[in-house]
């Protein structure tokens, strides 16, 4: 048996489970979800390592072509598609290059976390009590080495995310949040103190305010509270990672209500991580129930 049909369904069925948990469609310009990016990662080395023994084989270079495409890396995906038509010169893949060039300007959204090589001394991170996972969550990036605006030093873990200040803030690193000096230094607070759940405890407010990281809504960003003291936010979600919790929701349906109107039957068709309607799942830090808030682009 020719080895390659063995590996075409091998790959495929990675391409396929990738696909399932993008929370996509194929020329929707958001990025997959975090869940799909590394079977797409996979997909991919396998179809670049098999090209190099079958640099003819045109499924392949479909195959390579569609994993591009859902990664939004539109001018390799032009390059794969273009390589099939060099050697076959079908109809049908002369049509997906057409579709393909209307979306080639389109730029790539930026990844929430992307890991950059550092020489700088590692310093254990503070721990936020309303943000535990800033790094996950993407709040903190790391992409790259900067300068704190606050203290001046060099960090490799840093803030952009929203901070309402007077001054033009580019990066504040992890530990001038955490001790609120950014927010006194600069008169600024990390969410606005309007914008969030009422609990009636100012001590409790000033410390999501001026000492958590905030996280980006596509509008006014929002915090919810739960059992008297604000929610740990948890992260960006769609209907795909809220799904197998909703057993474990205080009041999904007045979350729902309070956003927005949503109900729970039309989060399915609406409810997507990096899409139009994006949610954001906050966790009671008390009972560990869980709440979500959602805003439209």
């Amino acid at each position: 048996m020719d080895p390659r049909i063995e590996k075409l369904k091998e790959i495929n069925t990675i391409i396929s489970s990738a696909i399932s948990k993008s929370n996509k469609f194929c020329f929707e310009h958001i990025l997959p979800s975090q869940m799909s990016l590394p079977l797409f990662e996979k997909a991919e080395a396998e179809l670049n390592a098999i090209l190099k023994d079958y640099p003819t084989d045109t499924n392949f270079w479909r195959m390579l072509c569609n994993v591009k495409t859902y990664t939004m890396d539109y001018a390799a995906a032009i390059t794969a598609l273009e390589k099939v038509i060099a050697l076959e010169n079908k109809q049908k893949d002369k049509s997906q290059l057409a579709e393909l060039l209307e979306h080639k300007d389109v730029e790539k959204p930026k990844a929430k976390v992307k890991k950059t090589e550092s020489n700088l001394e590692k310093r254990e991170l503070p721990y936020f009590k309303y943000h535990p996972e800033p790094t996950v969550t993407g709040a903190f990036e790391t992409d790259a080495v900067v300068t704190c605006d606050c203290c001046k030093k060099t960090t490799d873990v840093y803030y952009t995310n929203p901070f309402f200040a007077v001054d033009d803030i580019e990066a504040l690193c992890p530990w001038c949040i955490a001790d609120g000096k950014a927010a006194k230094k600069f008169k600024g607070s990390f969410q606005d103190d309007i914008s969030v759940d009422d609990i009636n405890d100012e001590d409790k407010l000033m410390e999501l305010v001026e000492r958590t990281p905030g996280y980006n809504g596509w509008q006014q960003e929002y915090w919810l509270a739960h059992c008297n003291d604000y929610c740990a936010f948890k992260g960006y979600v769609g209907w795909q990672e809220i799904e197998p919790l909703l057993d474990q929701f205080a009041d999904i349906e007045s979350d729902l209500a309070s956003a927005g109107g949503l109900k729970l039957s039309e989060l399915p068709n609406h409810l997507r991580d990096n899409g139009s309607c994006q949610g954001y799942l906050f966790q009671c830090i008390c009972c560990n129930k869980y709440r979500l808030y959602y805003d439209f682009d």
